[in-house]
């Protein structure tokens, strides 16, 4: 007879293989059984995969509300082009599962009567986005406002923001959510709205290159209008000088909705390319935020966080001197920034991809940061070109200025 905790084990093995059982693969192609992905969509069950077969799918669009759903790109990218269609008015896809995967898709031309089409519209659950392309969309990613969403988008590129006055259209926005994360991923040319913006409680930016390129015309390179916690590591950001708005990164411009406030920016090159200078960092109320910066590589005319030690004689930033108990407080508030404004500095350091030249001798040494929610200070990893990453060595792993090592 077998005791209790061997029934148990077989319950737990047999419900495990029904799951398995249960779960199917559908097939959307021009020649396969299913031809059209809202098909595939209505026919999803809960833990299923849905595999598009590389292509263009014209004004088919879909709402997904499966749990524990991965849909793919299979053979090369699947292209959804939204050509005047929407799903509930909202988007080319609107997603209401718990725990989906999307991966290998390019979401294109999504327009809606309230101006703010999106390719994906994120309503419920966790969103992972991998190895997509966001293109010429109204919202490129668009979140609905719930505490209990979180997004992670990984190896991903948002480019071609459009004109959609008098709304404004950002790459990617998301709402009054848990958790953000964004990293290997490249974003460019917007038009007027910011190239990222967030509502997020929590938000993690790591490892991107959003950098608006000589033509964009992008207002905020990153935009916090709410504060929250924002952790900045090993991002290339860069505002072209047909900027809307003059300041590269602003935090609680709308003011200071969440408990807690934080910025922490480590090793990230920042770079302005306003002849006369704009701000690299603005920080409202920054008696209420908890403002951090350790090793980050900041080029071009000093303004905001370009020249730190100036900007705080001025004020125009102000460093909290507070200390909060998951930063090691063997380190200052702020250390081991590096402002670059000569142009002959400036000019070999963007001929090399604003990658340092191995034997730079820097003003200032980098400082170790500690870590902070968990997790290390120190870039573990490097953004590489296009909408990648490259894991860097364990012999690599000494704090570094900026987002690139020599």
């Amino acid at each position: 007879m077998l005791n209790l905790g061997a029934k148990w084990g077989l319950a737990v093995l047999a419900l495990l293989m029904s799951v398995e059982v249960s779960a199917a693969t559908l097939r959307v192609g021009p020649r396969e059984a299913i031809r059209s992905i809202a098909v595939a969509a209505a026919r999803a069950q809960d833990g299923d995969t849905v595999e598009i077969v590389a292509g263009t799918y014209v004004g088919d669009v879909a709402v997904w509300t499966q749990k524990h759903l991965t849909i793919r790109g299979v053979g090369g990218r699947a292209w959804l082009v939204a050509a005047g269609r929407s799903a509930e008015e909202k988007g080319i896809w609107v997603i209401r599962g718990e725990d989906v995967l999307v991966e290998n898709i390019a979401f294109k031309g999504a327009r809606v009567r309230h101006l703010n089409g999106a390719g994906i519209r994120l309503e419920e659950g966790r969103l992972t986005v991998r190895n997509c392309l966001f293109d010429d969309n109204e919202m490129g990613i668009l979140t609905a406002n719930r505490d209990s969403l979180s997004l992670i988008v990984e190896n991903s590129e948002f480019a071609h923001g459009v004109l959609v006055a008098p709304r404004v259209s950002h790459l990617l926005y998301a709402g009054h959510i848990g958790r953000l994360e964004v990293r290997g991923s490249y974003f460019h040319h917007g038009r007027v709205g910011h190239l990222l913006k967030s509502r997020a409680r929590f938000n993690l930016i790591e490892y991107n290159r959003l950098t608006d390129e000589a033509s964009g015309r992008a207002s905020y390179e990153m935009d916090f209008p709410d504060g929250g916690v924002a952790v900045l590591i090993g991002n290339l950001v860069r505002q072209s000088a047909g900027t809307e708005n003059n300041r590269i990164i602003a935090f609680g411009a709308e003011g200071l909705r969440h408990p807690e406030n934080v910025l922490i920016m480590a090793s990230n090159t920042l770079v302005d390319d306003l002849p006369a200078g704009g701000e690299f960092v603005r920080v409202w109320s920054p008696e209420q935020v908890s403002v951090k910066a350790y090793n980050n590589l900041l080029v071009g005319s000093c303004g905001g966080l370009a020249c730190v030690e100036e900007a705080v004689k001025r004020g125009s930033v102000r460093l909290q001197a507070g200390r909060l108990p998951w930063v090691d407080d063997m380190f200052p508030e702020e250390a081991g920034n590096v402002h670059v404004g000569d142009p002959a500095w400036r000019m070999r350091l963007e001929l090399n991809g604003f990658r340092p030249a191995f034997g730079t001798k820097w003003p200032v040494a980098p400082v170790a940061p500690g870590s902070a929610y968990g997790m290390s200070l120190v870039p573990g990893r490097e953004y590489a070109h296009r909408a990648s990453l490259r894991v860097v060595g364990r012999g690599e792993r000494p704090a570094v200025i900026g987002a690139f090592r020599p």
